[in-house]
């Protein structure tokens, strides 16, 4: 018995993949809108070592680089929370009570990358107010810039390189990734009923 060509299925049998595909993205935009709409706004820091006495310039790099990401831990944890939150500026009422609950949160609020092979971090905090985002922000570099001396020794310095920047649109949910994904999925589950349906 002869192989089916699936190309030729799955094309012959466009109609329903592409049925699966537009209920994907449908079902993804629908849990999107369940979700809360939230602004963003972005800080980007620069860490630097000011005598990094010994070592060559790769070396160096990569131990600015490993501190940047060591910084970008240390903004999850419940000490960096206290100290941001306690400020009149921020809005501490929109965190639960709840101690999991509130990390989970903080978790979600605020996000850090390190960009490879430098001391550059982004911190982005997410608010359902912009101005709110941005107070987060700006509060979390400023607590980076006094905290990373206090962890690594006074060589190492964390400098604001780019003011905040918020979106000007909501950030969450993001309903053209999310719908690329249902989309994605859709069609992978078009492509795979049609196939199990011309092995049975």
């Amino acid at each position: 018995m002869s192989r089916p060509n699936y190309v030729h299925v799955i094309t012959a049998a466009w109609k329903q993949v592409a049925l699966l595909t537009i209920l994907g993205i449908v079902l993804a935009v629908a849990v999107s809108l369940f979700q809360p709409f939230q602004y963003s706004s972005t800080v980007k820091l620069l860490i630097t070592q000011t005598n990094p006495t010994g070592l060559d310039p790769y070396t160096a790099v990569k131990s600015t680089e490993r501190i940047a990401q060591n910084l970008s831990e240390l903004v999850y944890t419940t000490a960096f929370f206290d100290a941001v939150t306690s400020d009149a500026s921020v809005d501490a009422t929109v965190f639960p009570k709840d101690e999991i609950q509130k990390r989970k949160t903080w978790q979600k609020t605020i996000e850090t990358s390190v960009l490879p092979n430098t001391g550059v971090m982004t911190i982005t905090a997410y608010s359902a107010n912009r101005d709110q985002a941005t107070t987060l922000a700006v509060r979390s570099a400023q607590e980076l810039s006094v905290q990373a001396p206090n962890y690594f020794g006074f060589s190492v310095r964390a400098q604001v390189i780019d003011s905040p920047l918020p979106s000007r649109y909501f950030a969450r949910p993001n309903l053209i990734k999310n719908s690329l994904f249902g989309a994605i999925a859709g069609l992978l589950l078009g492509m795979v009923l049609v196939l199990w349906k011309v092995r049975e």
